[in-house]
């Protein structure tokens, strides 16, 4: 197994991306309580929806800079995908299920 300058930052970004995920994660339990997932789901919903967000990213070519584009689609997919489940959990509930 090759571990290229590429591999290291790829697991760096992973490692810094899932603690970063995992605290707001935990601010976001405080925050949504009840309507929320929990500190893991919620930083698991948010890492899937991060990772969501950058293989949309390379779909598109914005007029601005690439990194900053996909900085933001990561950041935007991550709580998108986090309100999305929690709109549908809400709505399931007041169904009765």
């Amino acid at each position: 197994m090759d571990f290229g300058p590429e591999t290291a930052t790829f697991l760096i970004f992973l490692l810094v991306g899932s603690a970063g995920a995992y605290f707001i994660g935990v601010a976001m339990n405080g925050v949504m309580q009840e309507d929320g997932f929990g500190v893991l789901l919620n930083a698991m919903i948010l890492m899937a929806g991060g990772f969501l967000g950058y293989h949309i990213s390379q779909y598109f070519r914005p007029p601005m800079s690439l990194v900053s584009f996909q900085a933001m689609m990561v950041v935007s997919g991550g709580f998108m995908c986090l309100a999305l489940l929690a709109v549908m959990k809400n709505v399931l509930r007041r169904l009765g299920f």
